[in-house]
């Protein structure tokens, strides 16, 4: 078992993100970032990244979420 979940330095999500094939497409409040389902080639799995320094627990759950990755990768 891996220790608990708890929110993240902005940037070590994006490196999770890039790491996992994700791009950046665009920023504004929010950093955008999408790649091809790898499940489905017709989908696409996007998700988004705020512009502050750390990402909220809520907010790591969510990316989680969209993103379809495991728990493990966001510790």
């Amino acid at each position: 078992m891996v220790g608990k979940l708890r929110p993240l330095d902005q940037r070590k999500v994006i490196k999770i993100l890039e790491k996992n094939g994700f791009e950046k497409v665009r920023t504004r409040k929010h950093m955008t970032f999408k790649k091809k389902d790898p499940k489905n080639p017709d989908r696409m799995l996007i998700t988004w990244v705020p512009l502050h320094k750390e990402v909220t627990l809520f907010v790591v759950k969510h990316i989680i979420r969209q993103t379809g990755k495991l728990r493990e990768e966001f510790y």
